[in-house]
């Protein structure tokens, strides 16, 4: 029994590693799963454009939320938009409208805003 739990957990254990061994330089980001073929050209891009490195983790809502409950490191969450009061949370994309909610205080807010804000500026085009 405990083997088969063991191997459930496994593709979730396996996720969490790569979020830990971010760099202090790599923006980690959780991105929704339905999401993802909207973002990752996008980070390509981001990625050329600026020098900055970005780790776009995809999962579902639930998944992403019960990781980040647990204390996976994500520094920005980007979710479908349901529906929120708060416009600051929200991120107009042409293909997607998003959420976002960034988790990160200091240096490392800054640059999840500069994401942000080239998502803002570049997500019309996808």
């Amino acid at each position: 029994m405990r083997r088969s739990l063991a191997l459930l957990a496994l593709p979730f254990l396996l996720s969490l590693p790569l979020a830990s061994q971010a760099g202090p330089d790599v923006l980690r980001v959780g991105a929704s799963t339905e999401l993802m073929p909207t973002l990752e050209p996008l980070v390509d891009q981001y990625q050329l454009a600026t020098h900055n490195k970005v780790l776009l983790i995809g999962g579902g809502e639930g998944e992403l939320a019960e990781q980040v409950r647990q204390g996976t490191p994500y520094d920005l969450l980007l979710t479908p938009l349901h529906n929120t009061d708060k416009p600051s949370q929200r991120l107009e994309c042409k293909a997607r409208t998003m959420q976002k909610l960034t988790l990160v205080k200091g240096e490392r807010r800054a640059l999840a805003t500069d994401f942000v804000e080239y998502l803002k500026k570049h997500c019309a085009d996808h």
